[in-house]
């Protein structure tokens, strides 16, 4: 079967042998200056990779840093806490003494008013009696 393509005119046939004929002869120079170009290149890449590994490993070592100081603030933080909640509940505990103490000194205020007062009635009854001048 012969094929023919629209571009060239040609068919399948003489393609298929044709491009051993239309193949120009390698040029040294040129595979020379090529090969030269490459392992530039390699070697550029070779500094870049390198570069990059220093690069990443320097990153990976300050990360792994930030990580340890994240985690020694995070568990002073976490003691801190502790320590204000445990302080918090001393002091609670502490107002809630000095409440029951205050009431006691309350009540006893409420007393030491009841027996003023008795005391000013007794005064004013007294000073309303008069003396006897038989009692010495």
């Amino acid at each position: 079967a012969v094929v023919s393509t629209q571009s060239t005119g040609k068919t399948a046939e003489s393609m298929s042998t044709a491009p051993e004929k239309n193949i120009p002869p390698i040029n040294p120079q040129i595979m020379r200056e090529m090969t030269v170009r490459l392992e530039r290149t390699a070697k550029d890449l070779d500094g870049m990779v390198s570069w990059l590994e220093r690069e990443m490993s320097e990153m990976s070592s300050h990360t792994a840093k930030f990580v340890d100081h994240h985690a020694k603030a995070v568990d002073e933080v976490s003691e801190n806490t502790d320590k204000s909640v445990k302080a918090m509940y001393s002091l609670l505990s502490k107002a809630n003494s000095m409440q029951k103490d205050m009431t006691k000194v309350e009540m006893m205020s409420s007393h030491l008013k009841s027996i003023n007062k008795y005391l000013e009635r007794l005064d004013t009854t007294l000073a309303t009696i008069k003396p006897n001048p038989d009692i010495t």
